[in-house]
Parts: C-alpha cells; sequence; structure tokens
C-alpha cells in the first residue's frame, strides 16, 4: 500500500486498500495523520511506508502472471506444497507468498 503527501504536505494518501477491514483503514489514518504531522515514528520508519511498491504490470503480462501463479499455487497444493520454479523465483524476489 503506497503512502505519501503532495501538494507541500498538505495532503496525505493511502492507496491500494485490499479491503481487509477497519483495522487496515485505521491503521492508513494513523500513519496519514503522522505524515501531515511531519513526525518521524514507528509507523512512518516501517519500510512499507518508506518505499514505494513495485508497479503492477500492465496487460497481458498481469493477467499471464496472476495465471501463472494461481496454477503453481494449486499444484503445490495438491504436491504437498512443493513449489515449482516460478514461486521459488517469486520467494527469492520478495514477492511471494512465503516472503
Amino acid at each position: 500500500m503506497p503512502f505519501g503527501t503532495a501538494h507541500q504536505g498538505k495532503v496525505a494518501y493511502a492507496a491500494g486498500y485490499t479491503g481487509l477491514g477497519v483495522g487496515a483503514t485505521r491503521f492508513g489514518a494513523d500513519v496519514m495523520l503522522d505524515l501531515l504531522a511531519g513526525e518521524r515514528t514507528e509507523c512512518t520508519e516501517l519500510e512499507m511506508v518508506r518505499r514505494k511498491p513495485l508497479p503492477f504490470p500492465r496487460e497481458p503480462f498481469a493477467w499471464t502472471g496472476i495465471a501463472l501463479t494461481k496454477r503453481s499455487l494449486a499444484r503445490a497444493d495438491s504436491h504437498a506444497g512443493r513449489r515449482n520454479l516460478w514461486l521459488k523465483a517469486m520467494d527469492r524476489l520478495g514477492l511471494g507468498f512465503d516472503s
């Protein structure tokens, strides 16, 4: 979830919510208030607040990656959790579900 400020620090934003409920919204609001105040807090020092996420790839690459990941996860489920090369590569890049 990217956080940041705009308009010379007068506006804060948090984007990319996935519908995980009130807790995530409250956390995002706390981070934005700290950013607007210009305070260095435990929340503003988190890597997920300081660094922007990798941009999501454009189509058809996004669809291909999602389809490959879904198929690979289903295969791992049916093979006692053994991960294929795709899932291992995603993990090594810090993009996988074991990251």
